[in-house]
């Protein structure tokens, strides 16, 4: 238990630490030089904090105790786990360098919480039928930090959250795998879909899957398992799942129905009385930790299932199939033609291909493992909500977020193709081990396993690095018309600071004064019934 305390504190420990560490560097981020010299100073950070654990790791490889090498291993993991988020933090660090505002300034998702934070601040209370725990938790954050100002409380949550996201991972994927493999399918699954405008949503997401698949772990178990163990362990799952529900909804809603096929499928039926009842215990318990916590807010969510959302984001207008990368970093999204990229394939691009073999192999060799079973049942699960929702838009005008499956879609995916890795590593190794001659084939002692940490350490430093470079340079500030993500903070550098001067680097020296937050929830905007959306290029001819 020590120990795994210890992890948990080095990995997000790390990932604050190097956040921090960013807000040293002094460079111009409205300057491409400013910025590219910003994220090579993160990289450099990296190097400073990676290539001393590499070398410590690779002479425990070859001449420490095999103790002091795992222990090592395990902290390393945790370490290059906090490092991949917390660069991306930095990068949002340095692309927010001068202003207090956080990423969009006071406009979209960003506003529209800052605006209900206010509102709770002013009355104590909210009706809506966002997921409250965000909104509140930003009141609290403003009034104990920020002076009340619930745009400067996003910005510091914002970056919190950023930063501890791949520890989230990592850590949620070691209640089934070792620190190598947890550090593997953490890193390659979570990355991808790291969203740091809106890092609440994908952070839970990054978490419910294991968590899910734990809760059907423990759930297949429960007949061998002790009453009041089950009933604890369905106690503290269940408010797991309930904290996520009301951090971002979206994720349980896509995923209950092929959860529920899961259930049905691998509850122990045939136990016996006793296993049975325990299995139901512990079904009981997970409920009812839910709805004590969840279930107020669950209940408005369903008394809103009428309500229409018409808001065309550019992931509306791309294929419904394509779910390999997201058009928003990419300037050719806006041109005729130029979103999705085309595919070698049959118009399937290589890593779909990857992908989608990487599922396949998954299901092959680890149909029969919790973790893997509720990664398909979810990954299947928002292909059916997509397509059910994307074919009746036209005739509803309404896109009813079907196209936020994508972030489900790609880290499920992801998780599948990851643990297919791990599950052929693990069969190869057996059918070597089987071998008449495998002598030959085996590194003498321990130095195999050893050497081989040195090689997962240092692609997870390089892979973690370079993907995290290539997220945060994404946001670095530039003109909206030149790209979304880049705009929003952009948009920061434009309002004025609560102290009434511009930010340092306001565009051409001039800022606007920030708007007021509104004293009470605005009426729904009147709607029209239909859903304009087009491709720009379409609406400027």
């Amino acid at each position: 238990m020590a120990l795994a305390s210890a992890e948990i504190a080095v990995a997000v420990g790390v990932s604050l630490a190097f956040a921090y560490w960013s807000t040293g560097i002094k460079v111009n981020p409205m300057s491409r030089v400013g910025q590219v010299s910003g994220l090579a100073t993160l990289q450099v950070h990296l190097l400073a904090i990676g290539l001393p654990l590499l070398a410590a790791v690779t002479v425990t490889a070859f001449r420490g105790s095999e103790r002091l090498h795992r222990l090592l291993v395990r902290f390393g993991c945790a370490v290059v786990a906090g490092l991949a988020t917390g660069f991306i933090a930095g990068g949002i660090v340095v692309a927010l360098h001068g202003t207090p505002w956080p990423l969009a300034g006071q406009g979209d998702d960003n506003g529209h919480l800052a605006d209900w934070a206010a509102i709770i601040i002013r009355s104590g209370h909210l009706t809506n039928i966002y997921p409250p725990l965000l909104p509140h938790l930003q009141a609290w954050w403003a009034v104990q930090f920020t002076n009340g100002e619930p745009s400067l409380a996003m910005k510091q949550i914002q970056t919190l959250l950023i930063a501890v996201s791949t520890p989230a991972a990592y850590l949620s994927w070691r209640m089934f795998l070792r620190p190598l493999p947890a550090l593997g399918v953490g890193l390659v699954s979570s990355l991808p879909v790291a969203l740091p405008y809106k890092p609440y949503s994908t952070l839970a997401l990054i978490i419910l899957v294991p968590l899910l698949g734990k809760f059907l772990q423990v759930l297949r178990r429960a007949p061998r398992r002790p009453l009041r163990e089950s009933v604890w362990l369905g106690l503290f799952i269940g408010a797991g799942l309930a904290v996520l529900f009301l951090f971002y909804a979206g994720w349980h809603v896509w995923s209950a129905p092929g959860l529920v096929i899961a259930v049905l499928a691998l509850f122990p039926w045939r136990s016996g009385r006793q296993g049975v009842g325990r299995a139901l215990a512990f079904l009981g318990s997970t409920a009812l930790a839910f709805a004590v916590l969840a279930g107020r807010y669950t209940v408005v969510l369903l008394s809103a299932t009428g309500t229409k959302d018409r808001w065309c984001s550019p992931m509306v207008l791309v294929d419904p199939g394509y779910i390999a990368m997201s058009p928003y970093p990419y300037r050719a999204a806006n041109t005729m033609g130029g979103w999705p990229p085309p595919g070698e394939f049959g118009g399937v691009g290589v890593f779909s291909v990857l992908m989608i073999i990487g599922i396949g192999v998954a299901l092959a060799l680890g149909v029969h493992r919790s973790p893997v079973v509720v990664a398909a049942a979810c990954f299947l699960s928002a292909w059916v909500v997509r397509f059910w929702i994307s074919h009746n838009m036209e005739r509803d005008q309404a896109v009813q977020l079907y196209v936020r499956t994508y972030h489900q879609l790609l880290y499920c995916g992801l998780v599948l193709m990851c643990w297919a890795v791990v599950l052929a590593g693990r069969w190869l190794h057996r059918r070597l081990q089987a071998l008449p001659d495998a002598t030959g084939l085996r590194m003498p002692g321990a130095g195999r396993t050893r050497v081989a940490a040195v090689g997962v350490l240092t692609a997870g430093l390089l892979f973690g690095g370079m993907a995290a470079s290539a997220t945060a340079d994404s946001y670095m500030p530039e003109n909206p018309k030149y790209g979304w993500l880049s705009g929003q903070a952009w948009a920061a550098h434009q309002i004025r600071k609560p102290d009434g001067h511009c930010p340092k680097y306001a565009d051409h020296g001039q800022c606007s004064d920030p708007r007021q937050y509104p004293t009470h929830e605005a009426p729904a905007a009147p709607d029209n019934g239909t859903l304009t959306c087009d491709y720009p290029w379409k609406q400027d001819n």
